[in-house]
């Protein structure tokens, strides 16, 4: 088969965009997106039976930029974050078989046209899936140690949102789980000394006696927690965590001993996981990757009380159950092929090899209801066009150790979908990289370079895409970039011009749908 050179729009890719970029100042950039008719929604295969997931560590939403969204704001670059975004979403890669392993790793590519990354051509997908039963698996029993900022700052609706949470955390919570509670403020003391949910009655009655008072010590508070962590763990069969509850941004650049990095380092150390659970406040990728840089840390945030309810009622298992550690992630290029993008790796500790390929470090990977994934995006090599011949994009080798230390490897292939229908991760999967990274270069044009145009006309284009996708399960992403486009068309002067509109006419036929 001989491939042509020339590029055909990828099955379910209503949009073909096109972004030329002048020669001329960076103030002066032109963005020309050129329009082509929607496609037909793309066929997607039905999801297997019910499987458990697996995701990296780290940021594990975006729902500070949604909140800042929300209220008519255009949020900072680095608020949108790709594994935040992926974890809020299942992107199954279902091969055909069921995952009979704790984790399993699969992996496979699909043609992309990525708005902000014109030169991509093709997206590989690094997919987890865990072969837990979720109709017969039950986490271990918890030691919590929940520490809350109780500050001036924090009085009202946040601390309102916290014990409300608490209160759901607590019905979650089983007879042989127990929990602690720290407060720090005006000053730092055990609210709540270890109790066993035995004792429910006690439980709530503490909750509802935490009142607002004082300045902030975060270092005490986390200091204090980690020591009756530490105190509480040698006699408690299960697994201790620390959860931390605020809306202040910790100095994830301080080092030196007692700080909030150093205590997590050494918590970690001592087998005790830090959750990080930001209430109304700004916790972007700057926190995101240190916590992610930390053995058995995530992170969380929460606008509302509704939002944390739901999430605790929900998921409280398995946020708080790590299922590996240290998987090192190695991918190569097929000779043709050069990797240009990276999307859905927490942390900073990534680098290249001298293959093209890159490496990479996952310091932990947490069960979830939802099948997570890495993405790479490809371009030809050099500029160049396609491999003359079929057969994988790109290769991957993996290595990670579970819990109680064995050691595993495994390596796949990411080779071009061609049984039938695509996969949803797939389909959604290209969606959503093209979202997180068009929105990071819009907030860039924003506020960085102060381009409302380009922003504008590079969210639109995105808004259209999305609409026009016919890809399920992304309502929510539509009503986010809907309300960015909004705002950009306000700020850029668009007011009152004509809305993006799907189009209603079959492309091939010219007919009404």
């Amino acid at each position: 088969m001989k491939l042509r050179a020339v590029w055909m729009v990828p099955a379910g890719l209503a949009l073909a965009a096109s972004v030329a970029w002048s020669q001329g100042r960076d103030d002066d950039e032109e963005y020309q997106f050129d329009m082509a008719p929607a496609a037909a929604p793309m066929r997607m295969a039905a999801p297997m039976a019910a499987e458990m997931g697996a995701t990296p560590g780290g940021a594990q939403d975006i729902a500070y930029a949604r909140d800042r969204i929300a209220a008519g704001e255009v949020p900072h670059p680095n608020t949108f974050t790709p594994e935040g975004l992926f974890s809020e979403h299942d992107l199954p890669l279902d091969t055909g078989k069921a995952c009979k392993q704790v984790i399993c790793v699969t992996a496979a590519a699909v043609p992309a046209d990525l708005l902000a990354q014109p030169e991509v051509r093709a997206l590989a997908q690094i997919g987890f899936a865990s072969g837990l039963d979720p109709a017969t698996w039950r986490r271990e029993p918890l030691n919590l140690v929940a520490v809350i900022d109780k500050s001036g700052s924090m009085s009202g609706d946040p601390l309102e949102t916290v014990k409300a949470s608490l209160h759901v955390l607590a019905d979650q919570l089983g007879a042989d789980d127990q929990l602690s509670i720290v407060l720090y403020g005006d000053r730092t003391h055990v609210h709540l000394p270890t109790t066993r949910l035995k004792d429910r009655k006690a439980v709530h009655a503490g909750i509802d006696a935490i009142v607002s008072a004082g300045s902030t010590n975060m270092e005490a508070g986390l200091s204090l927690g980690y020591d009756i962590a530490a105190q509480s763990a040698p006699a408690f069969k299960g697994v201790t965590r620390v959860m931390l509850f605020t809306d202040e941004r910790p100095n994830v650049g301080a080092t030196e001993k007692g700080s909030f990095m150093q205590m997590a380092r050494d918590g970690s150390r001592r087998g005790i996981g830090l959750t990080t659970i930001g209430v109304g406040t700004h916790f972007g990728a700057e926190l995101a990757t240190a916590i992610s840089s930390v053995r058995g840390g995530n992170l969380f945030f929460f606008p509302t009380i509704d939002d944390m309810k739901k999430k605790f009622a929900e998921d409280l298992d398995v946020m708080v159950t790590e299922l590996a550690y240290d998987m090192k992630l190695a991918i190569k290029p097929s000779s043709g092929w050069e990797l240009t993008g990276l999307y859905g790796v927490p942390g900073d500790m990534v680098k290249r090899t001298p293959d093209g390929g890159l490496e990479m470090t996952i310091e932990t990977l947490f069960l979830s209801r939802e099948k997570g994934a890495i993405f790479v995006a490809l371009a030809p090599a050099s500029g160049g066009a396609l491999p003359p011949k079929p057969g994988p994009v790109a290769a991957a080798s993996i290595a990670y150790e579970l819990r109680g230390g064995k050691r595993v490897q495994d390596a796949v292939d990411a080779s071009m979908w061609t049984n039938g229908a695509l996969p949803l991760g797939l389909a959604r999967g290209r969606l959503l990289v093209d979202e997180a990274s068009a929105l990071k270069k819009a907030a860039a044009l924003h506020l960085e370079k102060n381009d409302q145009e380009g922003a504008y006309r590079l969210v639109r284009a995105l808004r259209q895409r999305f609409e026009q996708s016919g890809v399920p399960g992304l309502d929510g992403e539509i009503a986010t970039i809907a309300k960015l486009d909004e705002t950009l068309t306000r700020l850029s002067g668009h007011q009152g011009e004509p809305g993006a509109r799907v189009a209603t006419r079959d492309p091939v036929t010219g007919l009404p749908r």
